[in-house]
């Protein structure tokens, strides 16, 4: 298996998922839907720490956006599990990166509705909730 195209695809996966695309991604490389996404998603979030914290309109705007562009990369399958030889391994590792990407979804669509409530204690509970949700990911689809 190509290891540039395994980092790429782990870096757009891991829930942050969050930011390790862009630096793992090779000038040369041609980004797969779901890696634009999963970047879209990482600097909406990204986007949460320059703002000013008391402006919670655009906080939950970020969040929307972040939750949109990832119910759209779910649309697509990690091109690492892709190349995978076809089995149990690769139909687990499909329901497992479709099971990290819903409970971020989900986790993101709490936050947009936490923003809109103004509910600090819950915005900083649901940023753990996906930072731990991105370290999981880490964990099980990167090498690093």
């Amino acid at each position: 298996m190509n290891i540039k195209k395994v980092r790429l695809f782990l870096g757009a996966i891991a829930f942050g998922f969050l930011g390790t695309a862009s630096a793992l991604a090779d000038d040369d490389h041609e980004h797969t839907p779901m890696e634009k996404e999963m970047k879209t998603v990482s600097d909406s979030l990204k986007s949460l720490r320059k703002m000013d914290k008391s402006d919670y309109t655009a906080g939950a705007a970020a969040v929307r956006k972040a939750h949109e562009a990832m119910l759209r990369s779910m649309a697509y399958s990690p091109s690492l599990v892709k190349e995978m030889k076809d089995g149990d391994e690769k139909t687990i590792a499909l329901a497992d990166s479709r099971r990290l990407m819903g409970l971020t979804y989900a986790v993101l669509c709490e936050m947009e509705i936490a923003y809109i409530k103004k509910d600090d204690k819950l915005i900083a509970d649901l940023a753990k909730k996906w930072k731990a949700l991105k370290k999981e990911g880490h964990k099980k689809y990167t090498d690093d």
